[in-house]
């Protein structure tokens, strides 16, 4: 495992930790930094790369159809989710637009949403945008 492979996943642990323990901004400051890390380009080529909006800029997102793991290092589960790469950059986007949603950022939570299209996403993204109408309306 790469180390920023090892990065990602320990930035994806302190932001459910940290969501857990009510420090949001906390959350949102590591969410930004998971979503800020590249993506090693030694494993992919040209043919499976996109570009992804992020938080505030054009980031290069990779595909690729290997199977991801995301075991924590001195951690163990009962049964870990095994994600494919896609799903694991889609959730680190989720992560940033929960952390934004927590710290009541509700415009923020929905742009960095507007191009996913997991459920949980998409119903984020809408209620996002439904405080955002009704914080108008008052």
């Amino acid at each position: 495992m790469s180390s920023k492979e090892s990065c990602r996943n320990e930035l994806r642990t302190a932001i459910r930790q940290l969501s857990d323990r009510c420090l949001y901004s906390d959350a949102k400051w590591a969410a930004e930094q998971l979503v800020g890390i590249e993506q090693d380009p030694a494993k992919f080529t040209p043919s499976h790369t996109r570009f992804q909006r992020g938080s505030s800029c054009i980031r290069r997102r990779f595909r690729t159809n290997e199977i991801a793991s995301t075991p924590i290092a001195g951690v163990s589960y009962v049964s870990t989710p095994v994600l494919e790469e896609d799903e694991a950059i889609d959730g680190d986007f989720y992560l940033l637009a929960k952390s934004y949603f927590d710290c009541r950022e509700y415009r923020w939570a929905a742009h960095v949403l507007r191009d996913q299209s997991g459920k949980k996403a998409v119903f984020l993204r809408c209620y996002a945008l439904y405080l955002v109408r009704l914080s108008l309306v008052w």
